[in-house]
């Protein structure tokens, strides 16, 4: 049975049952973008079921579930929470670094590489760490990967590189226009070893919201109708612009953030995972190079968890 999110990406996902399939794919779609002097973050996700929501908005939706609430969280209800987050880290000393207090964008950056909830969405810039990150494990169900458009959306290279040295949210006060409906994107320096080696960046912005000149088409054609504000946000908490992938297609839109789906067979997991290993050295060692990653990924043929039969 498909879920809600399935449902959601199945009009616009190009499924893949290959490496070859995929790497194709890639080419002919990179080809095509380079010529309009396009950019792409790219994010993989091991479960096709799994909605595109940053950790601060997936916990919150599940705070409002556990409640019994059926509405996911609003803006105003993320900015609200994320307000009361910083203000814990400066409580706790958190928000100073070896060179004084730490801008806005690097807090939350430092919280996410740490497993704090924050609006951030780890995003890569090369399409096949992407990929890798869509087939790394779970090998019973089909892996998801997206393309996001950032061209003109990546603030170190426009005149919001202002918001790297913020000191409080920039994004306070900034209309819906230039919030809700553009998903944002922020290359980190390389303060950590696991940001280098991913090729990492961050996409963010205003929980999406739904209105004329900005709705979610239930698919391509011209009468699939659209989706509703609830729905969305339940599948996305950032606002895109949906495609079908198609090299043959003339160009791609200059407007908003348009993005595109690939669903990865879970048969084909194992055989990409082998092909990116031998063509880019990709493993759980060259990806997560830290001691955090050696701590989930160094010693695999040891349980984390006692077996249900284990008496106490």
């Amino acid at each position: 049975m498909t879920t809600l999110v399935e449902r959601f990406w199945a009009p616009w996902e190009s499924e893949i049952g290959s490496f070859d399939e995929i790497d194709k794919l890639i080419a002919q779609l990179s080809r095509k973008w380079s010529t309009a002097d396009r950019q792409f973050a790219w994010r993989g996700i091991v479960d096709a079921s799994w909605p595109l929501h940053s950790s601060l908005y997936r916990r919150m939706w599940w705070a409002c579930t556990a409640r019994g609430e059926t509405i996911p969280p609003d803006e105003a209800a993320i900015f609200e929470e994320e307000g009361r987050i910083l203000a814990d880290v400066h409580r706790w000393g958190l928000h100073h670094g070896a060179r004084g207090r730490l801008p806005i964008l690097s807090q939350l950056a430092t919280l996410q590489h740490f497993g704090a909830p924050t609006r951030l969405i780890d995003v890569t810039l090369n399409a096949y760490i992407g990929l890798w990150f869509a087939v790394e494990k779970s090998d019973d169900v089909d892996g998801r990967l997206f393309a996001i458009d950032i061209t003109s959306k990546l603030i170190n290279e426009n005149p919001k590189r202002t918001w790297e040295d913020a000191l409080d949210r920039p994004w306070k006060g900034i209309s819906e226009n230039d919030w809700s409906v553009v998903t944002w994107a922020w290359k980190p320096p390389p303060f950590e070893s696991r940001i280098a080696a991913q090729n990492g960046a961050f996409l963010f912005g205003g929980v999406p919201v739904t209105k004329s000149g900005f709705q979610f088409k239930k698919g391509p054609g011209a009468a699939s109708g659209y989706w509703g504000r609830d729905t969305v946000r339940k599948c996305t908490s950032v606002g895109l612009r949906i495609h079908k992938a198609n090299p043959r297609a003339g160009g791609v839109p200059s407007d908003g953030s348009p993005a595109y789906t690939f669903r990865i067979a879970a048969a084909a997991k194992q055989q990409i995972r082998q092909h990116l290993e031998a063509m880019f050295g990709y493993s759980h060692k060259t990806i997560y190079p830290d001691f955090p990653g050696f701590a989930s990924y160094g010693t695999p043929d040891l349980p984390n968890s006692p077996p249900s039969s284990a008496v106490s």
